[in-house]
């Protein structure tokens, strides 16, 4: 299946008139499913693109920088090598809960953390961050203690110690990681905000990757309970879409918010239409 969707009549959808003409974007995770996506049509709409990822990209960017989020310094390196003032970082990169739990954590939770502290004086007054979690971080309110007290550390190495002193499987880990990053979105749409920037994240369903596969192997049957629902899985142009809408610098008062793309499945939990175990 082809990332990118198609329109009734078989062509595929002009990219919307988005307000990216000659900003300065920063994609993580930019060589592959819906950080790639993300980043071509970060292109067609004008976009000077810095892809971020441990793989090449081949497609023409702006720059690229690569980067191992599970290791500090080389993300403190990749930081260093992106000149001057950007205007929107995507935080795509992730693992699925098939990797190390803790190799989970680095780079889902501690490695994005880390590049967007590093990054928060170089955006532009009006600029972005947008960071993508999942629906299998909804549960974050229910463990919001935990979640918090890994978000208190003061710095990578510290966050690794407390992952390390909080053992979980590699499912839990990747759930837990995603609750971080909504809360984190939530904790830095203040702290941000006195920086002129906004901050959101985008919380995809099941989304046809070349890592779903991992995804079904880890979450099991509830994945195909949400295609079953929604009537497919989502495609890596679907969410890319609405990563750029929420990080389109004309829309300004969107700040803090999660905005989950899932064909409707969580609210169908919600209203009553969707009965896990059905």
């Amino acid at each position: 299946m082809s990332s990118s969707a198609t329109s009734a009549d078989g062509a595929a959808p002009r990219t919307p008139h988005f307000g990216f003409r000659n900003k300065r974007v920063v994609v993580t995770g930019a060589a592959s499913g819906i950080g790639r996506r993300t980043a071509e049509l970060l292109l067609e709409a004008g976009a000077h693109v810095v892809a971020l990822d441990r793989n090449t990209v081949d497609f023409p960017v702006s720059q690229f920088v690569s980067v191992d989020m599970t290791d500090p310094a080389s993300i403190d390196a990749a930081v260093n090598s992106i000149n001057g003032e950007i205007d929107v970082l995507l935080n795509i990169a992730g693992v699925p809960g098939t990797a190390n739990p803790e190799v989970t954590m680095r780079v889902n939770v501690l490695g994005l953390r880390m590049l967007t502290e590093l990054l928060i004086t170089r955006i532009a007054r009006g600029g972005a961050v947008t960071n993508v979690a999942s629906i299998a971080g909804a549960q974050w309110q229910a463990h919001l203690d935990d979640v918090t007290r890994l978000l208190a550390t003061p710095d990578y190495d510290s966050g690794v110690a407390w992952v390390r002193d909080h053992p979980m499987d590699g499912k839990r880990a990747y759930d837990f990681s995603k609750e971080c990053v909504v809360v984190l979105t939530k904790q830095h749409g203040r702290f941000l905000r006195e920086h002129g920037v906004r901050v959101n994240s985008v919380s995809p369903g099941p989304v046809h990757t070349p890592i779903l596969k991992d995804f079904r192997e880890s979450l099991g049957p509830i994945l195909d309970l949400v295609k079953r629902e929604t009537g497919r899985d989502a495609t890596a142009d679907d969410i890319a879409r609405v990563l750029l809408f929420v990080s389109d610098p004309v829309l300004q008062w969107l700040n803090a918010s999660d905005v989950q793309v899932d064909g409707g499945f969580m609210s169908g939990l919600v209203g009553g239409w969707v009965q896990l175990g059905s």
